[in-house]
Parts: C-alpha cells; structure tokens; sequence
C-alpha cells in the first residue's frame, strides 16, 4: 500500500468522517448512522476453500484480501458491514473487485455463523450441513463504497455487465444479460459530487477544496472564506490533503506555523502563490496555468511512484507484487526497475 493510500485511508477511518460520509452518500445527510454505533473491524479478508461443499476444510486454497477502511454499524439488535475502498485512479476492474470484497465478506459471516451454532445446541439438517448454513440463517448486509479522488472523469464500467456486454451487442447477447446477476459499485466521485452540503463534518471543508482544485482563484477565494477552519488543521487534515490536491511536493519547503498539532494551510497557500511555486496555480494565463500544472502533476507522480518502487525492489519484492500493490501494470514497473537500476 502506497503511502497516500495510508494517508488517505487513516483520514477517512475517523468514526465521525466516515459516519459523515456514509450518511451523505446514502441517506441524503440525515444522521442516521452514529460514530458511537460504529466499531472498526479488521481489514484483512481471508477465507479458506473445501474442495468439495460440506467437507472438513483439510484440502482446498485460501483467498485473502484486504480492505480500505471497514466498520462494523451496529443499530439496537441490527448489524452491517460498511466499506471503504479509495481509489486515486481509475480501477476498471472496479465492479469485480468490490464483488469479490464483499462475497468475501458474507461468506465470513457465513464460515462465522456455522462455528457458532455448536453453542445453541440444535441439531441440523442434512442439507444445512451440507450448506454450513442453517434455514433460519440471516446475513447481515455489507454495503462498499468507492471513494474515487482522481482528477479525471471516472470512465470505468459501473457495474459488472459493463464489463461483460459491449455497446450494441446482439439480441442473443442482450437475452443473456437477463440471466446474468449484476453487480453495481457504489461511486463517490468526490471532484463532481453535487451536493456537499449534505456533509456536516470537516469532509464538506475538504470535498469543496477537491471541487475547486483546478480554478486557483476559487480555491483562495475558498479558503479565505473559511479562515477560521485553515488556519487550524489537524495535522492528518493537512496531510490527506496535500494527497487530495496533489500538493506534497510544492508544499515542501514552506514555512507552516504549528501549534499543538495544528497547521495553518492559509498561511502555506499564501506563501505559495506569492512565491509563484503552484505548479500553475499562480500563472498569469490560464493556457500557462493548466499546461503548467498538468506538466508538474504528471512529473510528480512519475517521481513519487519511482521512489515507491525503489523502496520496494529493495525489500526484494518481485514486480509483479509491486504492480499489484501499487496498482500499475507490470510493464510500467519493469520500465523504471530498469531506469533505477
């Protein structure tokens, strides 16, 4: 996992951010899920395969996945599972990925519920054995969102039969489809969400700063207007927004006051366009502004997933491992394995 995947992910595991995120994408703002009804579970998904349905697991494969951020909501005697997975590009595998995070996760529930029916002492079917889930069995729900921060338009299918079925495909095609279960992911576009308002923690500061990140003078104009809450940043704040707005490198170097684990971005943003060192933002022409600052963010990413992937080939991690976790193809990381050797 790349480093702002952890800042990123550490930002948005916050109980009430992520309470405040669940509930804007899902209920329209209403504050139907509570930090305190949440509890963090772990992010690995793993679950072992029989060979043969209703055989001891003796022989068979494991599947192992990890999530984002995952919490565990519980409302009086009702449980789900709610799911994060940040995307700063394009994934578009997307709807197959989320499919396989989430029926991992019911079949946990269901791996769970089978070692727990020794303790009710009931006997079972022949067919719930055969199952590991007895008839009176209920699932409770696992619900993923796709917080996708990127900066272009989100092209990827949306669901699993827009991978499957091409544009124009032949009524033989299209009878199938109907045959075909459908798996939607559920994608926060957080760039061209439209409304914010919806969102009462600091998110709706910050999904407003990614709004406005590609017009210079709405974002001062932003930040002036909310002076009162820049000038105080947490310092996670600071960080998962300097991945948001891809500023880590022109963020270098600037003086930034901190008192008691508090940064003050005004300050920072300030110093930055007078000295002329955004990467576009403080050019004088908007041609001059947008190829400048597409020039920089190509060249900073570039250097960034260089580092990433030296760091890693000196663990002795194999390019097909580093392309996996740090979601590239293989050829681009066998191309700058060879630059860094």
């Amino acid at each position: 996992m790349g480093r702002d995947n952890v800042i990123v992910n550490r930002w948005l595991s916050q109980k009430e951010r992520f309470a405040d995120l669940m509930n804007g994408c899902l209920f329209q703002g209403q504050q139907v899920i509570l930090p305190e009804q949440l509890e963090k579970i772990d992010r690995e998904t793993d679950l072992f395969i029989s060979e043969k349905p209703g055989t001891e697991m003796i022989q068979g494969k494991g599947i192992q996945r990890y999530r984002d951020v995952a919490m565990r909501w519980e409302d009086r005697a009702e449980l789900a599972v709610l799911a994060l997975e940040n995307q700063e590009r394009i994934h578009y595998a997307m709807p197959v990925r989320t499919m396989i995070y989430d029926g991992l996760s019911y079949a946990e529930q269901i791996e769970e519920s089978w070692k727990n029916r020794k303790d009710t002492g009931n006997r079972t079917s022949r067919d719930e054995f055969l199952s590991h889930f007895r008839k009176t069995d209920k699932l409770y729900p696992v619900i993923t969102l796709v917080f996708y921060y990127g900066s272009r338009p989100w092209d990827g299918s949306r669901d699993l039969h827009g991978m499957i079925f091409p544009e124009g495909a032949g009524c033989e095609k299209e009878n199938l489809r109907k045959y075909i279960p459908n798996y939607r992911i559920n994608l926060v576009d957080a760039e061209r969400l439209q409304d914010i308002n919806v969102f009462q923690t600091d998110l709706q500061y910050v999904l407003n700063m990614i709004k406005y990140r590609q017009k210079k003078e709405k974002i001062l104009e932003y930040v002036k207007a909310n002076r009162s809450y820049f000038q105080r940043l947490n310092i996670d704040t600071y960080q998962a927004l300097s991945v948001f707005l891809n500023s880590e490198k022109w963020l270098e170097g600037i003086n930034v006051p901190e008192r008691k684990g508090e940064m003050d971005m005004c300050k920072a943003l300030e110093d930055i366009y007078e000295d002329g060192k955004a990467d576009g933002y403080a050019n004088g022409k908007a041609d001059g502004y947008k190829d400048g600052r597409a020039a920089g963010k190509e060249e900073g990413l570039t250097e960034k997933l260089r580092e990433q992937v030296s760091k890693k080939l000196q663990k002795g991690k194999s390019l097909e491992t580093i392309a996996e976790e740090l979601e590239e193809s293989v050829e681009t990381i066998s191309r700058l394995a060879k630059e860094l050797a």
